[in-house]
């Protein structure tokens, strides 16, 4: 089986992080704490990008992260890339920017958008077994307060959504921002 290197290098440095973790451990060798220190984030989320640049580093004796061969030519074809960008590239670039930066935006909107039009489908539901009910003249009262409090509950939760309808760009810009993905 052949590993797909072209995936594997894409993925590791897909993230500002990781491209700036590699150049600095290329620079000197790193401790954890120097990485956790310099990127100013929880261990956790270093020790993630760090897990996805294995490979890429490698630590030595003294438990310190140093760059390995295949780092250094990663780090090679990035110097590349940055150097053969013309002036020209610029518009180009950022017309792919934005329609990647945008990608998740309308899947995020789309589920809220079904999570609303299936809440609305079932108040419609509910509305129509309430008049049912209301129309049956054996209809047990227990029924009645039940059918109320669903009801309500369907409500409030269409209200939720479409509150949370409202505010999705501006959480979405946020999310986008915590995860490293700056405007």
């Amino acid at each position: 089986m052949s590993i797909p290197s072209e995936k594997v290098i894409i993925q590791a440095i897909a993230h500002d992080i990781r491209r700036e973790a590699l150049r600095i451990i290329f620079n000197q060798p790193q401790t954890f704490t120097d990485l956790l220190n310099h990127f100013d984030i929880s261990s956790g989320k270093l020790t993630y990008h760090l897990n996805q640049i294995k490979g890429f580093v490698s630590k030595n004796e003294e438990n310190k992260y140093i760059i390995t061969p295949l780092g250094k030519r990663t780090l090679e074809i990035l110097d590349v890339i940055n150097r053969d960008i013309m002036e020209a590239d610029q518009p180009l670039l950022k017309e792919a920017f934005l329609s990647q930066k945008e990608t998740g935006k309308p899947l995020a909107l789309q589920g809220i958008n079904i999570g609303i039009g299936m809440v609305s489908f079932i108040i419609v539901i509910h509305i129509i077994i309430t008049i049912i009910a209301l129309n049956t003249p054996d209809t047990p009262f227990l029924i009645y307060p039940i059918l109320f409090i669903l009801l309500v509950g369907e409500l409030i939760l269409l209200l939720w959504f479409l509150r949370i309808r409202k505010s999705t760009p501006a959480f979405l810009k946020l999310f986008f921002r915590h995860i490293g993905d700056t405007e």
